[in-house]
């Protein structure tokens, strides 16, 4: 299938409005006029006509990608028109009662909303993708918005008219920031715009109406011009100012402080048309920093508009480590940082784009890898024209990753690229299709070979299981046979490469910048410590024990030495029983600490039974009473028991096997039972 990139229409519409120049654009109801950039001079009363669709007031105007698009506060929808500026369609749902939008982040539109009908969310910013899909909204919580505006560095400015018309800084996820001007400033704060500067330029409707300037970094005014009714505006390439109110399009003069009247009827609000790119445009890229625990990976994924996501394991690496925007990276044991970029492909002049070339998809599961004493594996094509091989098809069958390795020869077997992409694993019954990105460039009237040094396994079909070549890539060449080992060896395979995309013209790469990925890894903390002395009672719990112990995370409770049956703290204590517990710090969870708990009964402390010397004792300690010892048990400070005897000889209990250190002596008399705290010197 192929896709032409530019009309003969299109192009010449851009050659003369916009290629050789950026334009203003600004609503003047029943018209779209386009004004000159640098001076804001009328150039085009009537670029688009309103009336085709019944605008009722047409307020906002953005570009997003090569379309323009039009807020109609009345009609509670969005007016889409191509670069020509016909209507292309129309968004009528979940929205009522808006005035300004924008393109935040280059990938989504928000929209300010101050009504419920037709299913919209009464106060807040509803959102689109840049195909008109409904993504939801964020709520402003009671405040009626009028525009916004993207800042560019991760925060977007929202206007409001009620609350005092502040203007807030977001984050490109809804989250209010804090408030770049505060209530209470401004009076109906209408269109918004960030200059060259950098600086906030700002069209205020009630009084103190006029055109202000802030500056964005410290919320301070810059500059002021008091003007009557301001609605729209925007700043000329010459340094001075478009404004618009009911009576029509101004220019201010920046250093006079006049203003001089352009263009007489109510106009609303501007923006800028940006010159068509006909090659790419630099993408999109975000990826957040992860965090960890020792010998586990992490799972890394990269938010962009691109066509292709390399990542690196350094800054001056030209080979990936992996090709897709999620990379799971392997068992880490200290902090590493990982680089990724983003890319984006274009073709400028008069070129296209070709999908489905060669063999579109495999009929079989039918696989191998590349054997490497007869590598390299591939196909032999013809071409009848320039073009850049952008992408191939492959179907992984494969159960673990694998490195790709593919090669562009030409008609003499001799490299002419080469690049490695990391491939997912698949599956041998239901092999996965995976995108491989290539950017080879050919040349017409030549023979080449696209082919795999080594690789995962992958489908490849014989040549009973395909119709036979040659297959077409498009009318720009054909895929003509199989090749191996550089030769023409095995001419009837059909070997892993499908669905081959190829761009003719001549193709630009655009990057975006190379991103610095932290994955910082945390070290599992030390089990929790005991410190102190385990008494227990009838229907004490978990949590009971607690105080006992020295921690700094979460504990978790657990009733086996695998720590795979998790207790809750609310569990109560077993006489008897072993339990383990261990701690969470930043994520990671320690050893657990083995703790025997033994419910020590107490009769009467304040009326003990027995006496004991001495304390500390080296090896021998003296018990004496008057009443019988039944046993004795001794316990660690965990809980742990490290001796049951049923007699003591003589009063006197052998220490000489035990460590330095704090024992507990658990004596029992018949229904009486006194515990003792020992410490073994």
């Amino acid at each position: 299938m192929k896709k032409l990139l530019f009309s003969w229409g299109l192009l010449l519409f851009f050659c003369a409005n916009v290629l050789g120049q950026e334009q203003i654009a600004v609503v003047q109801s029943p018209y779209i006029a386009l004004l000159n950039a640098e001076t804001g001079e009328i150039e085009d009363p009537e670029f688009i006509d309103l009336s085709v669709v019944n605008a009722g007031t047409p307020k906002g105007i953005i570009q997003v990608g090569s379309e323009i698009w039009v807020s109609d506060q009345i009609r509670d929808a969005i007016f889409r028109f191509d670069s020509n500026g016909d209507h292309i369609s129309s968004i009528t749902e979940n929205l009522d009662n808006i005035k300004g939008l924008a393109l935040v982040n280059n990938s989504e539109v928000w929209v300010t909303n101050a009504g419920s009908a037709n299913g919209a969310p009464g106060d807040a910013i509803v959102r689109f993708d840049t195909s008109g899909n409904y993504l939801g909204f964020y709520d402003t919580h009671g405040n009626s918005t009028f525009d916004v505006v993207d800042a560019g560095n991760g925060e977007v400015f929202i206007s409001y008219i009620d609350g005092g018309s502040p203007i807030e800084r977001w984050d490109y996820s809804g989250n209010f920031i804090d408030n770049l001007v505060s209530p209470g400033t401004l009076s109906f704060v209408q269109q918004l715009w960030q200059m060259n500067s950098g600086n906030l330029l700002v069209g205020t409707f009630s009084s103190p109406s006029g055109v202000y300037v802030f500056d964005p970094a410290t919320g301070n005014q810059v500059d002021y011009w008091s003007e009557s009714s301001v609605r729209g505006v925007i700043e000329t390439g010459d340094g001075n100012i478009l404004w618009t109110s009911g009576n029509g399009i101004f220019k201010l003069d920046v250093a006079t402080g006049n203003s001089t009247l352009i263009s007489s009827g109510a106009a609303q609000f501007f923006t800028l048309l940006n010159p068509n790119n006909e090659g790419c445009t630099t993408p999109t890229l975000s990826v957040e920093d992860a965090e960890i625990c020792i010998d586990s990976s992490a799972t890394l994924v990269a938010t962009t508009n691109g066509e292709v996501v390399n990542w690196y394991d350094s800054e001056t690496a030209t080979t990936p480590i992996h090709t897709g925007t999620t990379f799971e990276t392997p068992a880490l044991t200290e902090t590493t940082s990982y680089w990724v970029q983003a890319l984006s492909y274009g073709s400028s002049g008069d070129g296209e784009i070709i999908e489905g070339g060669a063999r579109v998809a495999p009929a079989t599961n039918s696989n191998s890898s590349v054997v490497s004493a007869t590598s390299p594996w591939g196909l032999s094509f013809d071409t009848t024209a320039d073009f850049t091989i952008t992408s191939v098809d492959v179907y992984l069958a494969s159960s673990t990753p694998g490195d790709l390795v593919m090669q562009l020869l030409d008609e003499n077997w001799q490299v002419l690229d080469e690049t490695t992409v990391a491939c997912p694993a698949g599956n041998s019954s239901n092999p996965v299709q995976f995108e491989v990105p290539l950017n080879f460039s050919v040349e017409a009237g030549n023979t080449y070979r696209l082919v795999a040094a080594s690789s995962p396994v992958m489908v490849r079909e014989f040549s009973s299981e395909h119709a036979g070549f040659p297959y077409p890539i498009g009318d720009v060449g054909s895929v003509i046979g199989g090749t191996i080992n550089n030769s023409e060896t095995n001419n009837t395979l059909y070997y892993f490469f499908y669905n081959w995309t190829v761009q003719t013209g001549e193709v630009e790469t655009c990057e975006s910048a190379l991103t610095e990925v932290v994955v910082t890894v945390n070290p599992a903390p030390e089990a929790p410590l005991a410190i102190g002395d385990f008494y227990f009672s009838e229907g004490d719990t978990l949590a009971d024990l607690e105080d006992s112990l020295e921690f700094e995370g979460d504990l978790t409770w657990y009733a086996d030495a695998d720590l795979t049956i998790e207790l809750p703290s609310t569990t109560v204590i077993v006489e008897g029983t072993t339990y383990w517990v261990t701690q969470t710090v930043n994520g990671c969870e320690s050893e657990a600490l083995e703790v025997f708990v033994a419910l020590l009964g107490i009769n009467d402390l304040s009326n003990s039974a027995f006496a004991y010397y001495p304390n500390p004792v080296k090896d021998i300690l003296n018990i004496t009473g008057k009443k019988q010892i039944d046993s004795v048990e001794i316990f660690d400070l965990t809980g742990r028991k490290l001796m049951n005897s049923s007699r003591v000889e003589n009063g006197q209990l052998d220490f000489r096997a035990f460590g330095q250190g704090t024992y507990l002596v658990k004596i029992t008399s018949g229904a009486d039972v006194q515990v003792i705290k020992v410490i073994k010197k």
